[in-house]
C-alpha cells in the first residue's frame, strides 16, 4: 500500500480516483487502512459501526419507498394484507434500493400488491434487485415500443414483416425490418434485457389470418389487419412473464418514430381498418 497522503488534485485522474475511494471507504466505515495513523479502535468495534451505518441506510430507504407508497394509494381503495412471505422479501430486497426512480418503482409494487394481492411474483421482485437504473430505463424504451397482437396481452416489441414468396413465383419472398436502434433500442440493450429474464432470446412470428381481422394495439392506437400477401407474418420479441409483470409499474408514452415506422410497415403488407 502507499504511503502518499490522499490529496485533492483536480488535474489528475489517479488522484481523483483516490479520492473517490476514500470517500467510499469513509462512507462505508472501512476506511482504517487507509490513513497513516494505527486506527485506535478494533476491527470488531468498526464492524459493528458499519453495520449500525447500514441498517440506518436501509431503514431510510424503506421509509422512503413506504412514504412514496402512501402518495398512490387513498382511503377509498380496498387493501388486502400481502402474504407474510411476500413482504419479508420485499423488505429483503427493497432495503438497498438509494435511487429514488428506483425507489419509486419499489413503491408501485407495494401499492398495486395492497390492492391486489398476487400481481407481483418474488422472481419479478428479485429480477428488479438487479436491475440498475440504466437498465430500468432500458426496460422502459422497451415497453415504449411494445404492442399487443390478437387479443393477448403479452407485449411484444415488432420488429418487421417476412412475406413469403408466392407459389407462381411471381411475387419474391421479402424481409422488412424495422431497425430498433434508430429508435433507442440498439441490439446490445435487448440483449442485456435478455440476460435480466425481462424479454426471451428469439425472435418469434405470428401469421395474423387472411379469413378475419386481427386486432393490434399499439399505446393509444388500435388497428385490425389483414394481410395482402397470403402467409405474411409478423416479426417480434417477446417479454417473459416477469417482463410483463414489471410492465405494468411503467408508464408509457410512445416513441412517435417508431409508430410512425410501424404504421408504414403494417400499411405495405396489411390492410389497416
Amino acid at each position: 500500500m502507499s504511503d502518499k497522503p490522499i490529496t485533492e488534485n483536480k488535474n489528475s485522474q489517479v488522484e481523483n480516483s483516490k479520492l473517490q475511494l476514500a470517500k467510499i471507504a469513509k462512507q462505508r466505515g472501512l476506511d482504517a487502512l487507509l490513513h497513516k495513523e494505527k486506527a485506535a479502535s478494533t476491527w470488531s468495534q468498526r464492524a459493528k459501526v458499519r453495520t449500525t451505518v447500514e441498517l440506518a441506510t436501509q431503514q431510510k430507504n424503506l421509509e422512503s419507498i413506504f412514504y412514496f407508497a402512501a402518495q398512490k394509494t387513498s382511503e377509498q381503495d380496498v387493501g388486502s394484507e400481502p402474504d407474510a412471505d411476500w413482504l419479508t422479501e420485499f423488505l429483503h430486497l427493497a432495503s438497498n434500493t438509494q435511487v429514488k426512480s428506483m425507489q419509486m418503482l419499489w413503491a408501485d409494487i407495494l401499492s398495486q400488491e395492497l390492492a391486489t394481492p398476487g400481481s407481483f411474483s418474488v422472481k419479478a421482485l428479485r429480477t428488479l434487485k438487479l436491475m440498475t437504473q440504466r437498465e430500468a430505463m432500458w426496460f422502459q424504451t422497451a415497453c415504449e415500443l411494445s404492442s399487443s397482437v390478437g387479443g393477448e396481452t403479452n407485449n411484444k416489441i415488432l420488429t418487421g414483416v417476412a412475406r413469403p414468396a408466392s407459389n407462381l413465383g411471381l411475387v419474391r419472398a421479402k424481409l422488412d425490418k424495422i431497425s430498433l436502434g434508430q429508435h433507442r433500442m440498439p441490439y446490445h440493450h435487448v440483449l442485456q434485457l435478455t440476460d435480466l429474464g425481462l424479454v426471451f432470446d428469439k425472435e418469434l412470428e405470428i401469421r395474423p389470418s387472411s379469413h378475419h381481422d386481427t386486432p393490434l394495439i399499439h399505446g393509444q392506437a388500435h388497428y385490425a389487419l389483414k394481410p395482402r400477401y397470403k402467409g405474411a407474418r409478423l416479426l417480434y420479441h417477446r417479454f417473459t412473464p416477469i417482463g410483463d409483470e414489471l410492465a405494468k409499474l411503467i408508464t408509457t408514452q410512445p416513441i412517435a418514430s417508431y409508430q410512425e415506422h410501424l404504421e408504414q410497415l403494417l400499411h405495405n403488407y396489411f390492410e389497416l381498418h
